[in-house]
């Protein structure tokens, strides 16, 4: 028994409805070299342990997580030993751990330290978890800070789509297609032309949101006809009010939890930022809720 989910009451009495897979979706970590700050101020191995922490806290007190998904720029410039202490930390939840590339990683580096490959092109992988299919894209241009997507990367993408998945499918890719939040990002976007191709080649398919990262910023938005959900940087966070003409962040970290249901998707912004804790309800503490507001059927 599970007293997170089997104390639950709804209004009409019936059961629940409970997740069929539960996600961590993390971005933009940003691990320098040995001693290196992150922009010369942050500590990003910091701010990920703080991450790291809150989903470790939950699976001890019996949450059950299925993957952690990683959409890039895990490292700031490709360190070996950046990426042996993302493993390290994110070895800890226990879950199969999904990464993609992102422009600050190095391609060959990040093959070689994550996947265990020697490829110098973008590779597509393919992740199951239960039924659900998850497909990593490679939106990265070596050297350079924007985003396409390979006419040969999207065929793959498109023939990997031509069967069903038993629970559908999520994309995942670094640069976000979205509009980005603010000037700098709109320099650093993904190139319009990739943005289409990406639009049509999961129109019509089994994908049920595509994860991205790369904002700094934790946002939502439509490609075509399929959501998508962007995860904040572990580390900092972009501000889209910031002055006219001026790009700044927030020493803020978020990360995403996706909840995946037969019939939906739900995605939620869990900030990373030492918030104190307003209340804590123990199963008694919700039944005194719940008896102070009496279901009414009257209308």
């Amino acid at each position: 028994m599970n007293p997170v989910q089997d104390g639950w009451h709804t209004p009409d009495g019936s059961a629940p409805q409970r997740p069929v897979l539960l996600i961590a979706h993390l971005s933009d970590t940003h691990l320098t070299a040995p001693g290196v700050r992150y922009n010369q101020v942050l500590d990003a191995d910091a701010a990920l342990a703080r991450a790291v922490a809150v989903l470790r806290s939950a699976v001890t007190d019996g949450r059950r997580l299925d993957a952690v998904v990683l959409s890039g720029d895990l490292t700031d410039t490709g360190h070996p030993d950046a990426y042996r202490r993302l493993r390290e930390a994110v070895g800890t939840l226990g879950c199969p751990m999904i990464v993609s590339t992102g422009n600050h990683d190095v391609r060959t580096e990040f093959h070689r330290s994550l996947l265990g490959r020697g490829d110098t092109g973008p590779v597509l992988q393919t992740h199951r978890v239960g039924g659900l299919r998850i497909i990593v894209l490679d939106s990265t241009i070596p050297g350079a800070g924007q985003g396409t997507l390979a006419d040969g990367h999207l065929a793959a993408l498109a023939h990997e789509l031509a069967e069903p998945a038993p629970d559908g499918s999520l994309v995942v890719l670094h640069h976000a297609p979205l509009p980005p939040p603010s000037p700098l990002l709109s320099y650093f976007a993904l190139e319009p032309t990739s943005r289409r191709a990406l639009a049509q080649a999961v129109s019509g398919t089994d994908v049920r949101l595509i994860l991205a990262g790369h904002h700094h910023l934790a946002q939502s938005g439509m490609l075509g006809t399929v959501p998508v959900a962007v995860a904040g940087s572990t580390a900092i966070r972009t501000d889209p009010l910031a002055p006219t003409g001026h790009e700044r962040t927030w020493a803020s970290g978020a990360f995403n939890l996706v909840q995946v249901y037969p019939d939906s998707i739900v995605v939620s912004v869990i900030p990373v930022d030492g918030a104190d804790v307003v209340f804590d309800l123990d199963a008694a503490g919700c039944q005194e809720v719940i008896d102070a507001h009496p279901i009414r059927t009257d209308g």
